[in-house]
Parts: C-alpha cells; structure tokens; sequence
C-alpha cells in the first residue's frame, strides 16, 4: 500500500513545517501587536544653515522628535516626508536607514525620546520665493512662518516592521 502510517506522519510532518515557514511573519505580526506604531513623530525645530540665496536655495536643518511609549527598544529604516511653510509645499525628503544594519540604526528606547535630523534644501521657485523671503529675513522671527510636515516612518522592531503616518506642525 502507498498510503502507509509512516508516509502519512511524514506527509503532515512537512505539510506543518512549510505551513510555519510560510505563515511565520504573520505569527510575528499577531505576537508584537500594533504597539509599535504608538510611537510620536514630531517637528522639534527647524534651522536655517545660511541664507546666502547667491545658489537660490536654502538649506535647512529639520529636527525631528521621536517618543516611544512602548516597551520595546525600536529603529527605523526609512522616514519620507513633505515639508510645508505657511501651506506652501516646500518639497518631499527621503531619510534613509535601509543600508545601514539595526544597530546601526537612530534607537527608540522604551520610555525615551529621539532626536533625528534630516539636512532640506529649499531650492527657489516662484511658488516658495515669497516663504523663502520670510526665512531669509525673519530667520530669528519664527513666527513669520508656520512650519509642517507631513510623511511615514518605517518603524522596526526585532521581529516585525510596520508603517506610521504623521503630521506635526511648528509655529
């Protein structure tokens, strides 16, 4: 007979093993919940580098603050963001971990807050050159122009990686 009791324990025995292969990320993703994405990402501030416009553009410092109220130690690997002054699109940012290993990586310590910054160049169009005005003159002045940002984060924990969305605005 082919069906004998030895070939069918081996048959559900490798039927199991690549039901757990193929169905592991999904066990990972049950196991570690959706707390990983609790985290906050916010706009700390935004520094002006220089305002020589002799290369008509302006390049900025964007300071982000990142909290982690979970229990886990997390990463990212990827942050994409548009930056907006005073509802003026100002361009889209890619900061990117991909290529460097975990450790590597900004750490989001459980109960702790991050600092990230990410180097923007505004360059000069006639959409942004009236905000560009404002930046150059008021540099000091931060109310003259109202700062937001909108992107995701890739955030990674030890098993499981999951997008956040944010928004966070600057006055």
């Amino acid at each position: 007979m082919f069906l004998s009791a030895r070939r069918i324990i081996l048959i559900i025995t490798i039927a199991a093993i690549v039901t757990i292969i193929v169905m592991y990320p999904y066990i990972l993703k049950i196991l570690a919940g959706k707390e990983i994405t609790n985290l906050s990402i916010s706009l700390k501030n935004i520094t002006v580098i220089t305002t020589n416009l002799t290369s008509n553009s302006v390049p900025l410092m964007v300071h982000f603050l990142v909290f982690n109220p979970t229990d886990k130690a997390l990463t990212t690997s990827k942050i994409e963001y548009a930056l907006y002054a005073n509802g003026i699109n100002l361009g889209n940012d890619t900061l990117s971990y991909e290529d460097i290993p975990l450790n590597g990586r900004p750490q989001f310590y459980s109960g702790k807050s991050a600092d990230i910054q990410s180097f923007f160049e505004i360059n000069n169009s006639t959409e942004s050159a009236e905000v560009l005005k404002k930046i150059i003159n008021y540099t000091n002045d931060s109310k003259q122009v109202k700062w937001e940002v909108r992107g995701e984060a890739i955030i990674d924990s030890a098993f499981t990686s999951e997008p956040k969305s944010f928004t966070s605005t600057l006055n």
